[in-house]
């Protein structure tokens, strides 16, 4: 090989090549590789720079739902049948007890015909006929009543009479009398004779057996008086007792109408203040027994809150205070921008997902991000309850999904590449 390139190069290259007294040859450097150079010494000083005083945030993007604040109330059907009537409309104030819809549970019987209509006539008539009997009743005692009074007006007035002739009868007795003992002192002054005392005497007999029977017929009259007086009063009692019985009757048979048209007619009330979210059963509609026909959000002064729901291991980095910025789902944040607000609470323990009360929203997020995994909740105070869409102003409706980032951990980023070395440090 050294043979064959002895003959490429003529001999005097290799003479020159034997000789160093001229010194080596050096071949400066070309611009680009200065250039090459200074790119890399500024390149690593970069990094170096940027490991060393620079930060990182850890975040973390959680899953969350609009809520009311003061929670949700989903109204239920009591029985299954269909909604007659919907007396409310979505965004509409009720107040507690006002009515929200009807619901028809009518029955039919074997040929088609209902059984309510059939059911309602006979505890009218029932209704009707108890209070013809007590009409009845009420009109007999009358009746009677009137009987006795006219009785007793007469009774009054023929005790008043034959008063009038006792007092009479006893007034002519004592002249009787007075004039006996007259007579007597005649007699014993022989003016008169015997047989005239005698029949002076026996008149005096005559009167005072008249005024004992007047007397006794005066007595009469008053008890049979104050016996017509304790018929009326035993009269009375028993109409007292009779309208008692039908009036229970009748209270009874209206409250197993009211129970009936409760049980086939339910008129479903706002159990509270405040205002219907949303309408799930519409007029007409078939409704099954617990099934939700609407869902009513409480009256208060911030009407919505988000509810964030962090795992474990987001949790110990989540204080209140903190600032969070959400995504709603219904505006896209390309378009709409992205939403500011602040950690108001985080809770104290964590619970299963099918637990969370507003878990059925966001279910299926929840199983694909969290699935069997504890959540905490977070509740976040919104800075503004609206969104600006098309320069108008919308506000946020409980039930709305979103996501939001939160930071969790700052460090510098020398410290992020070292963390695996302070784990096998902690862990020895």
């Amino acid at each position: 090989m050294v043979a064959r390139a002895k003959h490429l190069y003529r001999p005097e290259y290799f003479e020159a090549q034997k000789s160093d007294h001229q010194g080596s040859i050096l071949i400066d450097a070309s611009l680009n590789q200065h250039l090459f150079l200074a790119a890399s010494v500024f390149v690593l000083a970069t990094i170096i720079f940027f490991v060393v005083f620079t930060e990182y945030t850890r975040r973390d993007t959680l899953n969350g739902v609009v809520s009311p604040t003061g929670g949700i109330v989903k109204v239920q059907a009591n029985d299954e049948g269909y909604a007659e009537k919907v007396f409310v409309t979505e965004g509409q104030k009720v107040l507690a007890g006002e009515p929200l819809y009807e619901i028809k549970t009518e029955r039919y019987d074997e040929f088609g015909q209902g059984v309510k209509q059939r059911i309602v006539s006979t505890i009218e008539n029932q209704i009707v006929l108890l209070n013809e009997r007590r009409s009845k009743e009420v009109e007999k005692s009358q009746h009677q009543l009137a009987v006795i009074d006219d009785d007793l007006i007469r009774l009054s007035e023929e005790a008043g009479i034959l008063d009038v002739v006792v007092e009479l009868s006893e007034q002519e007795l004592s002249l009787a009398q007075s004039l006996v003992d007259k007579q007597q002192v005649l007699v014993n002054k022989q003016f008169i004779s015997a047989i005239e005392l005698q029949r002076q005497k026996l008149e005096l007999i005559t009167l005072e057996s008249k005024v004992q029977t007047q007397r006794l017929s005066l007595l009469r009259l008053v008890r049979e008086k104050a016996k017509l007086e304790e018929t009326k009063g035993t009269l009375q009692l028993e109409l007292d007792i009779a309208l008692q019985e039908i009036d229970r009757q009748l209270q009874q048979i209206t409250q197993n109408k009211i129970e009936y048209f409760y049980q086939t007619d339910t008129q479903v009330v706002s159990p509270i203040n405040g205002v219907v979210a949303s309408i799930f059963v519409k007029e007409g509609h078939s409704v099954n027994k617990g099934q939700p026909l609407l869902v009513v959000i409480p009256e208060g002064e911030e009407p919505v809150v988000v509810e964030l729901y962090a795992p474990s291991r987001s949790i110990g980095f989540i204080q209140e205070g903190q600032d969070v910025r959400l995504r709603f789902d219904a505006f896209p944040y390309e378009k709409f921008g992205v939403q500011q607000g602040v950690i108001a609470s985080v809770s104290k323990s964590a619970v299963s997902a099918e637990m969370l009360p507003n878990s059925p929203l966001i279910q299926s997020q929840l199983s694909r991000t969290h699935g069997g995994v504890g959540l905490y909740q977070v509740r976040v105070s919104l800075d503004k309850p609206t969104i600006t869409v098309y320069g108008e102003e919308q506000m946020f409706v409980p039930g709305m999904t979103l996501t939001a980032d939160i930071e969790l951990d700052t460090r510098k980023v020398y410290e992020w590449l070292l963390e695996p070395l302070y784990t096998i440090k902690g862990r020895m």
